[in-house]
């Protein structure tokens, strides 16, 4: 969940029904109309640029919202480590600062968006990886992805496992067809995955419509 979203009234609610929520966190991107820290690459997809990792400010500015948040939330959701891989400099300082995480938090939950290239130098302090576009994609136009990007996240998904992590999937449709291929692979998987669109605005996940039911002849 996206922290100032949801008051700590809703969020309190899905905990005492037994659902651990998780912080929404991101490490390596901010908005690019708030981009102090900022001196990287743009995301034009969503907005954002790259942020620069060596930053003591920007160091802080997370710290700060990791002290707040985690009184609230059962851990938190780390996305955009993938931002630091292109240069070692800002890969060193994206794992510094997850680690930094971790011993802010304690033993609160801690799962990465992806990130492979960090998760070997990240084993005991991540608990769980999400494997976002698992199957299925949004990014070129909803579709299923080509056996070539498939044998590509079954790798994912073996790394992920042989570090002993939990492992959980995120995949896009817009049609039923797509949903069914997307579910189908992460059951011969034995992974869980969750199916939505690409604005994450579905909170039931992708449903296909259900078919009204044949009326009945009335009897003569």
């Amino acid at each position: 969940m996206q922290p100032g979203h949801f008051g700590v009234d809703k969020v309190q609610w899905l905990q005492r029904r037994g659902v651990q929520v998780l912080a929404y966190l991101s490490l390596g991107e901010v908005e690019a109309n708030d981009a102090v820290w900022a001196t990287g690459a743009y995301r034009q997809e969503w907005n954002t640029r790259v942020v620069d990792l060596t930053s003591p400010v920007w160091r802080a500015q997370v710290q700060n919202q990791v002290l707040r948040e985690k009184e609230i939330f059962d851990g938190f959701f780390l996305d955009t480590l993938e931002s630091a891989t292109d240069d070692p400099r800002q890969m060193r300082a994206m794992l510094k600062l997850v680690r930094l995480i971790r011993q802010w938090t304690g033993p609160k939950y801690l799962m990465a968006n992806r990130g492979l290239e960090l998760l070997k130098r990240l084993r005991g302090t991540i608990n769980g990886v999400l494997i976002e576009a698992f199957s299925t994609t949004w990014a070129d136009g909803y579709r299923p992805y080509t056996r070539q990007e498939l044998a590509y996240t079954g790798e994912l998904l073996k790394q992920v496992r042989r570090l002993k992590m939990d492992v959980y999937a995120l995949d896009y449709a817009d049609s039923p067809r797509q949903r069914r291929f997307a579910m189908r692979r992460a059951l011969t998987l034995g992974v869980p995955t969750f199916v939505t669109n690409r604005e994450l605005s579905l909170p039931k996940g992708y449903l296909p419509a259900v078919q009204p039911a044949p009326k009945r002849a009335a009897p003569e």
